[in-house]
């Protein structure tokens, strides 16, 4: 299947995917008030040209699923799911995708604060191998963000990792530390470069989440990552014990909790390479779903959104709302 995006006026987004003869992976569907999704495949031999068109009132959702072990689950249809935006069943499901291939826009954030010094050179490599691993040259894209007092764009867009492994391995850590900063940066770039591409953006975070620099509050960085859409996986190098529980452990679970991101273990070297692992598996796990909310109003309100699985013992994780547009906004809403 080969998919490709362009912008049309009218602020209407086509999704013009081409189908290969034999593929049957692109799906529209409907949900009734009850129930769930009940989707249609579109056969490639009947229609070999499909569009859909994502308006300003369409909401994408991005989300996995694990079962009662863990593991995750990336075989399910849509009739395994039903959904509920702002407490009521959407008006219409206009797309879902197992496995989705939409292409990926990662922001790496290093922490270089003096804080995190003693692990520094185990992270520079574990990224490294992580963005050899996950990225698919010429298709997903990614940027490296360092941090302690300032932060620094160190690598901007690449498809290539090789491009950014020398900038890398010349880091030194010290300094305070302007998490928060950080954060809301590579959010916002994530959100400016979403305008003409549907895409899956992703922020790995690497630190202890202390911070101590930052002119941003951690409500400010929260609320960004909100509107931005982006999914958060914060890889904690703090020790947790069941006597200690850091600062900085709950300020990762309030900025990955609410995006469908978590806290991964990230204080030993083992530990931060099965890290990586753990979001590399998510990523190539994702269902990805786009539905028209039933009352959507042009508010700014923040709206909850809920995925609830119909078979037993399955749990979803996925952001758990987003901000409505307005009606004086000229940016992507959502």
């Amino acid at each position: 299947m080969v998919i490709g995006y362009r912008l049309v006026p009218g602020r209407v987004l086509l999704l013009l995917v081409l189908l290969v003869v034999g593929t049957t992976n692109v799906v529209i569907a409907q949900q009734n008030q009850s129930g769930p999704l009940v989707a249609t495949i579109v056969p490639a031999d009947e229609t070999p040209e499909f569009k859909i068109v994502k308006r300003v009132d369409e909401v994408n959702l991005r989300f996995t699923v694990t079962d009662s072990h863990g593991h995750f689950q990336n075989q399910l249809s849509s009739s395994d799911f039903s959904v509920l935006d702002n407490h009521q069943p959407p008006a219409a499901i206009h797309f879902f995708q197992q496995q989705s291939t939409l292409p990926m826009r990662v922001g790496i954030l290093i922490d270089v604060s003096a804080s995190v010094a003693a692990k520094f050179k185990f992270e520079q490599k574990a990224a490294g191998v992580f963005l050899q691993k996950v990225l698919r040259p010429g298709y997903d894209e990614a940027f490296v963000v360092t941090f302690d007092k300032n932060v620094r764009l160190l690598a901007d867009w690449f498809s290539d990792p090789k491009t950014a492994f020398s900038k890398l391995y010349t880091l030194h850590a010290g300094g305070d530390t302007a998490l928060y900063d950080a954060v809301i940066f590579a959010c916002d770039k994530l959100h400016q470069d979403s305008a003409d591409v549907i895409a899956r953006p992703v922020i790995v975070l690497i630190t202890d989440g202390d911070d101590t620099a930052s002119k941003a509050t951690l409500l400010d960085a929260e609320q960004t990552a909100a509107r931005a859409e982006t999914i958060l996986f914060s890889l904690s190098t703090n020790v947790v014990t069941s006597g200690y529980y850091p600062k900085g452990e709950a300020v990762l679970d309030l900025l990955s909790g609410p995006t469908g991101g978590r806290i991964l273990r990230a204080h030993e070297i083992d530990q931060l390479a099965n890290a990586f692992a753990q979001v590399e598996q998510a990523l190539r796990s994702e269902y990805v779903l786009g539905y028209q909310p039933a009352d959507l109003k042009p508010d700014g309100s923040f709206r909850p959104v809920e995925i609830r699985p119909l078979k037993a013992k399955l749990q979803v994780r996925s952001r758990r709302g987003y901000y409505a547009p307005r009606d004086n906004t000229t940016d992507r809403p959502f």
